[in-house]
């Protein structure tokens, strides 16, 4: 899937967040003057989060489905949680999160091409 098609298909889904969305101070378990309690907080919230992750992707690719067919979808899908794990967990920078996109360009272009479901 390449970059435009990617934008495109993202462009189909409504924003919900603004670009500058920044969490309200107070809501993370950062700063807690209680470590043990922090540590379970942050166990509990890595759980919470992972399953928040999944039931997020799963509902993204049912509207996808809906939206662009099931086998764009998947593609979709997995670009978009590529792009999420590199950007959130690897902290890319614009730059490379750019490059990401143009590599991954190639690749998914190849595999959607494989997959013999026309555009």
């Amino acid at each position: 899937m390449d970059e435009k098609e990617f934008r495109r298909t993202l462009e189909l889904f409504p924003v919900v967040r603004s670009r500058d969305y920044c969490a309200e101070p107070g809501t993370s378990s950062r700063g807690t003057k209680q470590p043990l309690r922090v540590q379970d907080a942050t166990k509990s919230n890595k759980k919470d989060s992972s399953s928040a992750e999944d039931l997020f992707m799963q509902k993204l690719k049912m509207a996808a489905e809906k939206k662009i067919g099931a086998t764009k979808a998947e593609f979709f899908c997995k670009a978009f949680e590529e792009a999420h794990e590199k950007l959130v967990y690897k902290e890319l920078n614009l730059d490379a999160a750019k490059k990401f996109l143009s590599a991954y360009e190639t690749d998914a272009a190849q595999r959607f091409a494989g997959a013999g479901d026309p555009m």
